[in-house]
């Protein structure tokens, strides 16, 4: 007699609308409330700024409307990742959860991709309802000319929640703990920013003469900082973040598949994320806690430099054992030689790092170009010459005697430096209060060397007689004057009323328009400079003591001026950056260019 055995056919499925059905019955509270949010941020104030202007500016409003909306829906992108991340995911943090979902029929890769589907559903679909809601506002109002700018709205928007929610995911999947996974999304958010930024400031600790800014680049590396910083990002940065996301969530798949349920409840659940985790907490806090008592002490005895390195060792073994501690889940980790061993390590290489800065080891402090390397030197006190709407009295040096009294300042400025001689006094000389001297050092191998230091007048007497020659302060205001530019008018003068003799400030009254105007005005100020009455006028070459001078105008009437508040303001209107003012000082001694305004 034969049996036969009629079995279930195998099917493997990675997608379970079961399941997917029950998380959206589930969390429904948190999707619910997201909607909410996204309707009266999006479509009610829509419809009542299109209510209360006439029909012919709505569309204009419409599409200004939009572009306010798109930041908030990255910043709600980012708020609500974690959140839906950490529904989906939470019973991997629970032994008891852990065991019982994978107890049911259903492969790691079905749940996964269920779970991660559900969680971005939870977001795409208010945001979804929230455009098609837009659309409805725009057609019951009759607006037209603004259905592309919605759709591109919502794909920017998809396209950032791609990314918060991959990384998401990500921290649930290598953390056993809700808790900790919330708090490296938003380590990760911003430790690819926070890591070069602490090298960087402990460079400068120690660096005398450091010269560095946050560059575009840099600010990159903290998404939500970059998504933010502009009204409308570049849709390119935004397909490679959406691309990062995604790739992150497949390695949070990878390391669902080999994640141990006796992890469940461990901050960290791989060996490498409880490596990463232990030295990047050590770090912040032996950073942190540097940077913090050491500026706080440093005050008190005046050098922010010496009261590091004791509160950095003492954050150091507060991180190393505190961090070994959540990992271990106990307080009994003292005993452990490991720990020590790797305590022992992390101080080497942290006073190596300091001592090596402080000394100079490597001799990138005390570095000077030979003259015969340097093509040209810039050189500038205040603003920033790489910026389109900062003014900077930037100079181009390229004479060999330039390039020699560029050096020997440089020359003296690292000894007095080295001899603890008061260089870093503060300076307040009207808008120029920082006494701050840029070079530049542009070398014939293609290479630059920054650094700055602070100086005094007397210190930079030199440099301010070449500030203050004939020849650079013509090229300087030459390539300052802006072009175009829609009108110039003069600040800082007050005029004196004969009535009762108070003063009122003369601006925006006194405008230059017109191609012949503008022209008499370039010529006047480059007459000025070329003349010696118009130096390029910074810290170096003003006089902080110098009061308050008067100008007497053809028609006979009196103004006062402070040396150091007189600007010519050009109203300008940059395509890439809209309508603002760019101000370039002048000097009560420019005779020709201040009359054009006061006759």
């Amino acid at each position: 007699m034969s049996w036969e055995v009629w079995t279930m056919k195998s099917k493997l499925s990675f997608f379970d609308p079961t399941l997917l059905r029950k998380n959206i019955s589930r969390f429904s509270p948190a999707w619910a409330l997201l909607l909410v949010l996204f309707v009266l941020s999006g479509p009610v104030p829509l419809m009542l700024e299109l209510d209360r202007v006439i029909p012919e500016v709505r569309t204009e409003v419409a599409l200004e409307q939009f572009r306010n909306d798109l930041p908030m829906g990255i910043f709600f992108a980012f708020g609500a990742a974690p959140i839906f991340a950490a529904l989906v995911f939470k019973y991997l943090h629970k032994t008891r959860s852990a065991y019982m979902m994978h107890a049911f029929p259903m492969t790691r890769n079905c749940l996964f991709l269920t779970n991660a589907v559900s969680g971005f559903l939870f977001w795409a679909v208010p945001a979804l309802v929230t455009v098609l809601l837009e659309l409805a506002v725009l057609a019951a109002m009759n607006v037209g000319g603004c259905w592309g700018a919605v759709w591109s709205m919502l794909g920017m928007w998809l396209l950032a929640d791609l990314f918060f929610y991959g990384l998401a995911v990500f921290s649930m999947h290598i953390s056993g703990n809700t808790v900790i996974a919330v708090l490296s999304y938003a380590a990760l958010n911003f430790i690819c920013l926070g890591l070069p930024v602490m090298v960087l400031l402990l460079v400068q600790l120690y660096f005398r003469g450091f010269d560095f800014e946050l560059s575009g680049r840099i600010l990159r590396l903290a998404p939500i900082i970059e998504l933010l910083n502009d009204g409308s990002p570049d849709p390119k940065i935004l397909w490679i973040y959406a691309a990062v996301g995604l790739i992150l969530t497949v390695l949070a798949w990878v390391h669902y598949r080999f994640r141990q349920v006796e992890r469940a409840g461990d901050p960290m659940a791989f060996p490498w994320a409880r490596a990463a985790f232990r030295l990047i907490f050590t770090l912040c806090c032996a950073m942190g806690l540097g940077f913090i008592l050491s500026a706080f002490f440093g005050v008190l005895n005046g050098n922010e430099g010496r009261a590091f390195l004791p509160f950095a060792l003492l954050g150091c073994f507060l991180g190393w054992f505190g961090s070994s501690m959540m990992i271990e889940r106990t307080v009994k980790v003292f005993r452990k030689k490991n720990v020590w061993i790797g305590f022992a390590a992390f101080v080497v290489v942290l006073l190596a790092a300091v001592l090596g800065l402080k000394h100079d080891v490597l001799g990138f402090q005390r570095k000077i170009p030979e003259t015969a390397d340097v093509v040209s030197v810039e050189v500038w006190t205040y603003g920033d010459p790489q910026s389109r709407l900062n003014v900077s009295d930037c100079i181009t040096l390229t004479e060999r005697a330039d390039i020699e009294t560029i050096r020997d300042f440089h020359r003296n400025a690292l000894n007095a430096a080295n001899q603890s001689v008061d260089l870093n006094g503060l300076f307040s000389v009207g808008h120029y209060d920082y006494g701050q001297v840029h070079l530049c050092y542009r070398l014939k191998n293609g290479g630059t060397l920054r650094r700055v230091y602070r100086a005094s007048t007397v210190d930079a007497q030199d440099l301010a007689a070449i500030f203050s020659r004939p020849d650079v302060a013509t090229a300087w205001y030459e390539k300052m004057i802006p072009d175009p530019y829609d009108s110039v008018c003069i600040t800082g003068l007050m005029k004196e009323e004969a009535e009762d003799g108070n003063y009122y400030q003369v601006s925006n009254d006194i405008e230059i328009r017109g191609a012949e105007r503008k022209a008499a005005l370039r010529s006047a100020i480059l007459a000025d400079a070329a003349a010696g009455r118009l130096p390029i006028l910074n810290f170096m070459t003003g006089d902080s003591e110098q009061g308050e001078t008067t100008i007497t105008g053809s028609d006979g009437s009196v103004y006062s001026v402070y040396p150091f508040d007189l600007h010519l303001e050009f109203d300008r209107n940059d395509p890439g950056f809209g309508q603002h003012f760019w101000y370039i000082p002048i000097c009560p001694e420019a005779t020709e260019t201040i009359h054009l305004f006061v006759q």
